[in-house]
């Protein structure tokens, strides 16, 4: 049986605090392992935009902080993806992980020199911004979505233009991959990180629905994903019909058989998402697949505001319907974004990874009720990276 929601804090209460020096082991130096838990406790307590000079005032009096954090973040050679690894075992360990949540966070941004930043129609806003767009990975619980893992899209021409290249220093081997090819390949690394849970997706208009469908049940996960309503299903026979139904759209399939009135209202507050349910057949390249298509109102609207299908089996269809609520009630990536995700103004690829994961680590320890940098010393003014 599942704890509730203030064992589960309890639990991170009194489990130790995530100290940086921990999930920054690996780095070679000292004072690069005492610059993240300095960066990590100015994403913590600078109120308002993390800019370096506003971080290093809040943390240090030294003159020469806020070059040694740029420093830090862009030039000094360190790996970021160890330090993830780490995070997401942490993570694991201190609070029980219901499902893998991946989402798409646009970064709106001025200039055109930032790595991967680019124009593009953002559904949710219903028009066209200068942005980067990140995919997160979050290990979701009863106390929230915590981002353990990142990935940075970059547009073909980023990884086609040699001067494009040079200039935000991606590295060599990174080619052009799709947003659909970057969530599978986050998924892939938490799949070799920590025990698997469902993972839940809303492409939110960035990634091919149908392509991530296709690449998680070649993985064999357990899915929820948001599929448009252009999406083609059929209906499942129910038991004993032979023939099976023909392909509809979402659209249709909704509009003749379900609607908010005969949608059920899921547990808990009276302003949840009503959730109505079919049973249908997706045809993927291995055969028809049996999938429970979820409705999502939140208005008295003929066409839901969401639609999800989903792989989990009948016995499970409780939960699925939980996820999915939850999802209705939070937005992955918002802690983030106010610990100062969209704040970096540094150029490069590399520096985006590491201030991404410098933004991972705060958001854990404010997340599971921590403050590992507490008893930080001041660093000495003339330390450098």
């Amino acid at each position: 049986m599942d704890r509730t929601f203030d064992d589960r804090a309890r639990t991170a209460d009194a489990a130790p605090a995530p100290a940086v020096h921990q999930l920054f082991a690996h780095l070679p130096r000292a004072d690069q392992r005492r610059w993240a838990e300095v960066y990590v406790k100015g994403l913590l307590t600078t109120p308002g935009k993390k800019s370096l000079r506003r971080m290093a005032a809040s943390v240090t009096p030294s003159p020469t902080a806020s070059q040694s954090l740029q420093q830090f973040v862009n030039v000094s050679p360190w790996e970021w993806r160890p330090v993830r690894a780490e995070l997401t075992r942490w993570v694991a360990g201190h609070t029980p992980v219901r499902s893998w949540t991946v989402a798409p966070v646009v970064i709106p941004k001025r200039g055109s020199l930032a790595a991967g930043v680019h124009r593009r129609f953002v559904p949710g806003l219903g028009r066209t911004v200068n942005c980067q767009l990140a995919l997160g990975a979050f290990l979701t619980s009863g106390l929230g979505d915590v981002s353990v893992d990142w990935q940075l899209y970059l547009p073909r021409r980023w990884t086609t233009d040699s001067r494009l290249r040079e200039q935000a220093r991606i590295p060599r081997a990174t080619g052009y991959t799709d947003a659909a090819g970057l969530c599978l390949a986050l998924l892939d690394r938490l799949a070799r990180t920590t025990r698997r849970a469902p993972v839940v997706i809303d492409p939110e208009g960035h990634m091919d629905a149908e392509t991530l469908i296709e690449g998680l049940e070649e993985r064999g996960h357990d899915w929820i994903v948001a599929v448009p309503d252009t999406l083609r299903l059929a209906l499942a026979p129910t038991q004993g019909t032979a023939p099976a139904h023909p392909l509809e759209t979402i659209r249709t399939l909704v509009r003749r058989h379900a609607s908010p009135r005969t949608a059920a209202r899921t547990e808990g507050a009276s302003d949840s998402p009503r959730l109505g349910a079919l049973s249908t057949l997706m045809p993927l390249p291995g055969g028809d697949r049996p999938c429970l298509l979820v409705g999502e109102w939140t208005s008295p609207s003929p066409r839901p505001g969401r639609t999800w299908l989903t792989n989990l089996p009948p016995d499970r269809h409780l939960e699925a319907g939980a996820l999915i609520a939850e999802r209705a009630a939070a937005r992955a990536g918002a802690d983030e974004t106010e610990l100062g995700l969209h704040d970096f103004a540094g150029r490069s690829y590399a520096g985006w990874h590491r201030h991404a994961t410098l933004v991972s680590a705060a958001s854990a320890q404010r997340r599971l009720g921590h403050d590992g940098c507490r008893h930080i010393p001041h660093p000495p003014h003339r330390t450098a990276p």
